[in-house]
Parts: structure tokens; sequence; C-alpha cells
């Protein structure tokens, strides 16, 4: 063996054995679950991405491309090829902000959304060698702790591409060293979104693009070929044995947004929503609204928007959002729609919200939780405050499985009517006990 390739096979070989050598008998009953519990998450997020205006371009590209019909687009009533067929469910998970997320990953430089990219590539992969259940469960699982427990700050590692590298040699049964080859090629090939944007169509675009050069680099491994080694900052990784590996499965440490909006606004909403309920005031009752934000989450206030801005700008536009929330009483896809966005009365309110760094709620970031206070004072004198320490969805205050069911009825609808949303859950509670997960995709 050259020297550079035993280079390359020395580092993060611990989490290539993790990925091949997992077993599904050996996973807890709860990660099972919670596996289940981010596979329908994850529909729910395609099916409501599948049926954006913006994403319509995707649909029209795959008809154009002429590839086999092998793998199922989800809300798209068509197959294609197993990389463009991940490529596009990956992309539409990723049309709204709505997908799962690790806290201490996200702000410790891993994958911030692990779910967007090993969910659709288990999918793909699994369908198209008909995997069993219990193995894309596996893969699934394995995929989040390569997600989450690679990480680096300085130059962070792109753990998403790592991810679905991990998830397809995972089904697709490769070795250590083709595991370790098949991420970083992966890695190598990743897209870097150069320069950084957030109010264009890459995107959703890019995610997209996570999911297929995973697959395409663990094929590749798969016939040989050798990539550079993983780039992480082992400093900061936690994929060790020694830090938890193989015992602490990351897919329990996600949060499952019950908003479509950037999760660093998550605690403002919550409190808005807690006082809007108690006090019942209107967007005419409002004098001014104060956030106290963490420094680190100050980015949700970078974009100006207005009645002609981006959608996706405006999930990350906590003044906006703050808005909907008084004025809607509710936060869900309806509010990013063009004809939401551009009413002027809407950006007027906005405008009474001030968002303020509190390096006082820093200290418990991002190990402990994102907390934010809300002060609201009203023309008629009273004000009222609100702090959320530990917002609806984390996994010290989960959605339960019927408010997932519900979000998921909710975010799929009209794709999926509820009928068929309760037979997708069913079978998903019950994959584990298919031995062919591709009689699963036509109930999808």
């Amino acid at each position: 063996m050259v020297k550079e390739v035993e280079s390359v096979l020395s580092v993060g070989r611990e989490l290539a054995e993790h990925v091949t050598g997992a077993s599904y008998e050996e996973l807890p009953p709860e990660v099972v679950h919670q596996a289940k519990r981010v596979i329908l998450d994850s529909l729910g997020t395609i099916y409501m991405g599948s049926r954006k205006e913006e994403a319509a371009g995707i649909d029209r590209f795959l008809s154009g491309l002429g590839e086999p019909e092998e793998c199922t687009v989800l809300g798209a009533g068509r197959k294609t090829s197993l990389q463009w067929a991940a490529w596009a469910n990956a992309a539409y998970a990723q049309v709204h902000d709505c997908n799962d997320g690790h806290r201490e990953a996200a702000a410790l430089g891993g994958s911030s959304h692990p779910g967007r990219v090993a969910v659709p590539t288990a999918l793909a992969v699994g369908e198209k060698l008909r995997a069993s259940g219990r193995d894309v469960i596996t893969a699934v699982t394995v995929g989040y702790d390569v997600a989450a427990k690679v990480r680096g700050m300085n130059n962070r590692p792109p753990a998403s591409a790592y991810c679905s590298a991990a998830v397809a040699s995972r089904l697709l049964g490769l070795g250590v060293d083709e595991t370790i080859f098949a991420m970083g090629i992966a890695g190598y090939h990743s897209p870097r979104g150069v320069p950084r944007t957030m109010g264009l169509d890459v995107n959703f675009l890019s995610n997209g693009y996570q999911a297929k050069v995973g697959i395409e680099a663990a094929l590749l491994a798969r016939e040989g070929l050798n990539g550079p080694k993983l780039a992480d900052d082992n400093r900061l990784s936690t994929r060790f044995k020694t830090r938890g590996l193989g015992e602490e499965y990351e897919i329990m440490n996600v949060y499952i947004k019950p908003w479509p909006t950037c999760r660093m606004t998550h605690s403002a909403v919550e409190a808005l929503l807690r006082l809007r309920e108690r006090h019942g005031f209107t967007p005419d009752d409002v004098e001014e609204v104060q956030v106290s934000q963490l420094t680190h989450g100050m980015y949700i206030t970078d974009e100006k928007v207005g009645p002609d801005s981006y959608y996706k700008n405006c999930q990350f536009n906590l003044p906006y959002i703050a808005a909907c929330v008084i004025a809607d009483g509710e936060v869900t896809e309806t509010q990013f729609t063009k004809e939401r966005i551009a009413d002027p009365k809407l950006h007027e309110l906005a405008a009474k919200v001030k968002v303020t760094p509190d390096e006082g709620l820093d200290s418990v970031y991002p190990e402990g939780s994102r907390p934010a206070t809300v002060e609201i004072k009203l023309k008629n004198g009273a004000t009222h405050t609100e702090r959320v320490d530990i917002p609806w969805g984390e996994p010290r205050n989960p959605l339960t499985d019927v408010e997932l069911f519900e979000k998921f009825v909710n975010w799929s609808s009209p794709t999926v009517d509820r009928g068929k949303a309760e037979r997708i859950w069913s079978a998903l509670k019950g994959m584990d006990e298919r031995g062919d997960v591709s009689e699963l995709i036509p109930l999808l």
C-alpha cells in the first residue's frame, strides 16, 4: 500500500467501522423508533417542498433527462435514476426551512440538518437495492452519526456529503476502507456554495447535490477508486469511541421543527404565541416588540425583507416572522407565499420588532438550550414578557408521536390526504418487519 493511501485510511477509521459494523439488533428500541419518526418528518418536508412554485423547475428538469426509471421522486408522480431521485428529494426537503436539526453539531461545524440528506439518500438507495427496512433504519442511524459527529470551525467539513456517502456505503455493503474513500470522494466533490447566498434557488438545489455526490462517491469507491482523508477538527469531532461513538446515537439529539423557519427563531416564535394566546392582542394594539437573542443568532436579522422579498429570506428574518405570529397567530407555509409576503401592513408591523443581542443568554448555548426573551409593549401601556429556554421540538421538549403525525398531515397535504398519511405512518412503524423497503414506496 502506498504511503498516501495508508495515510488516508488512518483517519476516520473508527467512524467507518461504526458505519459498516453497526447492527440493527444492537440498536436500542428508542433509537429505532426515532429513526422512523425522522423518516416521517423528512417525508413531510419533501412533500411540502415538491409543491412550492419556486421548485417547479426541478420536475421539468428531470423530465428532460431521459434517465432510467429506477427510484421514486416523491410528490412528482415520476421515477428517475438513483442519483437524480435522491437529488430531487433532497432538494425538495430543503425548499422550506423545516428540516430536523442538531443544535450542537450546527454550532460546532457539523451538519446542521442531517435528515435532509440522510433520509432521501437512504430511501433512494434502499429502493434501488430492495434493501430491508432494518437495513434502511440502520443506514439512517449511522448517517446521522456521521453528519453530527464530524465537526470543525475554521474549515467547516462537508459533513452532509460525508453523511450521504456513509448511508450509501452502508446500504451497498462496502467495507471499511471503501467507506473511508467514499466519504473522502464525496467531501472533495461536495458543493461549496461560492459565493454563499440565501435569496436564490441554489439554497435548495445545493442540498440535492449533497445527496447525489454521496451516492456517486460510494459507487466509485465500490469500483476501487480512492479519495482524500476525512477533513475535520478532531478536537471538536465526536467520531471516536472515547467520545461516545457507538453508544450515543446522534439521531436522539436532533430537534424536529414545528414551524418552517430557521430554528434560531423558534424560541421567540413560541414566546410570542404564548403571549398572544394569553393576552389576546392584535396588530393594532402593538407599540413595540423587543426580542433578546443569542449573540450567535443575530444572523436572523441580517437580511432586510420587504413586500417583494424572496420567501427564503423571510424564513430567516425574525422581525417578519414575529409579525406573522402577531397578525396570523401561526407560522406555516402560508406565511411565505408571495401573496402574504406582499402585504405592506405585515412589514409595517415587522418594523416594530427590535432584536438585540444578549450575552447573558450565551452561557447555555449550544450545549444546554437556545433561549430567547420577548417583551411586547402595547399601546394601552401594558407590557408583557415571556422567555423560552427549550423550544418545542427539542429532545427535552419533543413533539409527541401524535403531534408529529399531525405535522406530517399538515405539511404533506393536499398531496397526501389523511387516510394516506395514516397508511404511511403505519407502514413506517412496521418497516423493520419488511424484507424489501421498495414495497413501502408505492404507499408514498
